[in-house]
């Protein structure tokens, strides 16, 4: 019987399924397993000796999926699948060397130049996707894919930098917003940690987080979970309000909901009465790779805790920073 499973899980793995283009991909390596569901692991896969990577998603993803290639077409800044298999409900997307958390974590002599043009690239394809009224809902750097190599003396070379992994993504019906928790609770504005009023604004404030990262190589705002029983939401919600405060009367307004709202007071009152709060000006640049005074005033475009204060995207991508 063992055996018998082994040879079925050996079968699956290097089958081969044949894309809308008429295309053959043939699986070669697990590169993520479903939690539940093996169905929908995710494979590399050959064509023609090029990579490929097989994703299969459930019906309404695909779906999905489908409508944001109508909208988007073949964007250079949107990782958006470049074939399908139909019945199978697989989507083929183009293969990348390593996402943004891999080479931040594992790059730290990323020069600030390739940081800057990387950011720039996301940036861009985040503000395509505003622009059509859409919401990613789970910008991170894990969901930011690269193609870059060293050359012969030692300088990195990016190659194409893409915004990816859509499956959360949605399409705004005028400007009504989003009452609920999406994407990862790290990278979430504080509107998006509470579910309450999240729209492109909110998306805003994430990307400055990811510029943070970037920028500076440090994931700033990430606490301990294993040490301190505590919400994952308030304690990273504690932390955002402590580096960008003071909480403004907006926000509570904003959020538009009495329990919400008496959270974001109670966490502020704490901030006020801990003397050793240092807030996002105090920052040094000794501490923090990178945060120039340049790279503090744009964060804090995008991290203006009133989210109507806060820039857009199509200003972000041409603020003078980038040059």
């Amino acid at each position: 019987m063992i055996l018998c499973r082994r040879v079925f899980k050996d079968a699956r793995l290097f089958s081969t399924i044949v894309g809308n283009s008429g295309r053959e991909y043939t699986r070669q390596k697990l590169l993520q397993r479903h939690p539940t569901k093996p169905a929908l692991d995710i494979h590399l896969a050959l064509s023609n000796g090029n990579p490929f990577v097989l994703k299969p998603v459930s019906q309404s993803i695909f779906d999905l999926l489908q409508e944001f290639k109508d909208e988007f077409g073949n964007n250079p800044r949107l990782r958006i699948h470049v074939d399908i298999n139909k019945n199978e409900k697989v989507l083929v997307y183009e293969y990348f060397k390593t996402d943004l958390l891999s080479l931040v974590d594992n790059y730290p002599a990323l020069p600030i130049e390739a940081r800057k043009a990387i950011l720039k690239e996301v940036g861009l394809g985040l503000n395509d996707i505003h622009a059509k009224n859409w919401l990613h809902l789970d910008v991170k750097p894990n969901n930011v894919f690269l193609n870059w190599y060293v050359d012969e003396k030692d300088n990195f070379q990016l190659e194409k930098v893409a915004l990816g992994d859509m499956d959360c993504a949605l399409k705004l019906e005028g400007q009504k917003l989003l009452n609920q928790r999406m994407g990862n609770v790290m990278w979430r504005s504080p509107e998006g940690q509470l579910g309450k009023g999240v729209g492109k604004p909110s998306e805003v404030f994430s990307f400055g987080l990811l510029g943070l990262y970037v920028i500076t190589g440090a994931q700033c705002f990430h606490p301990d979970f294993e040490r301190h029983d505590i919400e994952p939401e308030s304690a990273i919600l504690f932390r955002l309000l402590s580096a960008f405060g003071p909480l403004p009367d907006a926000l509570v307004k904003h959020v538009n909901d009495e329990e919400a709202g008496a959270l974001l007071k109670s966490l502020w009152q704490a901030i006020r009465e801990d003397e050793s709060n240092e807030s996002f000006e105090q920052w040094s640049e000794e501490i923090f790779p990178n945060l120039d005074n340049e790279a503090k005033r744009l964060i804090l475009k995008m991290t203006n805790l009133d989210p109507a204060k806060r820039a857009l995207m199509s200003d972000i991508v041409i603020d003078p920073y980038w040059k």
